[in-house]
């Protein structure tokens, strides 16, 4: 059976899937430390957390995690996306016209929002002017929902903000049917994604449906959507390199090499 590999930082989210995880009769290990038993390489791993965590413990274990590329949002067709989206660095950002949005196309070295100003940006003395970035002209999302996908299929979703604000249990007017089915005819017809990815929808204020982002399924937040579901992704986005499917191996997250 699958043992599920959770950060050592409790969250509700991680307690939701090791109680599930559990009640498929999956083994649940939480990580005390940063250098796991090498023992653990020889299970059948299904990771969930951090990033930093990932990459600090990934080639230890022979993780094989997949995610989007981060140019996957720009290159979608205009139509799913329906608002200027820019692939670019830190430095070159700084060039374009504000207000916009700009966020680090991986990690999260710094807040992703609408910045009035290039000043407002981390200067090059903080952060490099190589940082990948994604830029954006900003737009008022009405509501935006996520959706867990597998093979093409959105397998759980759920709504996750209304207006801005994070109100995925609210009574807000949602749409998640709508959400679904936008989803999925992005999958169809929006070109290539991991067999294993999370897909953030929304309706753009007098625009209409658009994508978000696309994120690893592997350490995106669960909001509202179904433990089950998620682990069923998550048993395709993150196990290790002896399970890893053929064809899966361009996804791959490239993990930097673990000093000591």
């Amino acid at each position: 059976m699958p043992v599920l590999l959770l950060s050592p930082r409790f969250s509700p989210d991680s307690i939701a899937l090791a109680t599930e995880a559990s009640r498929l009769s999956w083994r649940v290990h939480r990580l005390h430390d940063r250098r796991p038993s090498s023992r653990l390489a020889e299970e059948e791993l299904v990771f969930y957390g951090e990033s930093l965590l990932a990459d600090t413990i990934g080639k230890a274990l022979g993780l094989a995690l997949l995610e989007p590329s981060a140019d996957a949002l720009p290159r979608l067709p205009a139509e799913f996306v329906r608002r200027d989206v820019r692939f670019t660095t830190l430095g070159a950002a700084r060039g374009e016209l504000f207000p916009r949005f700009v966020k680090p196309a991986d990690e999260k070295q710094f807040r992703a929002a609408v910045y009035n100003s290039s000043e407002a940006l981390p200067g090059s003395e903080v952060l490099e002017d190589s940082l990948p970035v994604l830029t954006a002209e900003p737009v008022r999302w009405l509501d935006e929902y996520r959706c867990f996908v597998l093979d093409g299929q959105v397998v759980t979703a759920s709504p996750y903000a209304w207006m801005g604000e994070k109100e995925e249990h609210s009574h807000a007017a949602f749409e998640l049917e709508g959400a679904r089915a936008f989803a999925m005819e992005v999958l169809a017809r929006g070109g290539d994604f991991p067999p294993a990815v999370v897909l953030d929808v929304g309706r753009i204020e007098g625009r209409g449906w658009a994508v978000v982002e696309m994120n690893p399924a592997w350490s995106s937040g669960l909001y509202a959507c179904d433990p089950a579901g998620v682990l069923r992704v998550l048993e395709r986005a993150s196990g290790t390199r002896r399970t890893l499917a053929s064809g899966d191996s361009r996804w791959l997250r490239l993990l930097p090499d673990i000093e000591g």
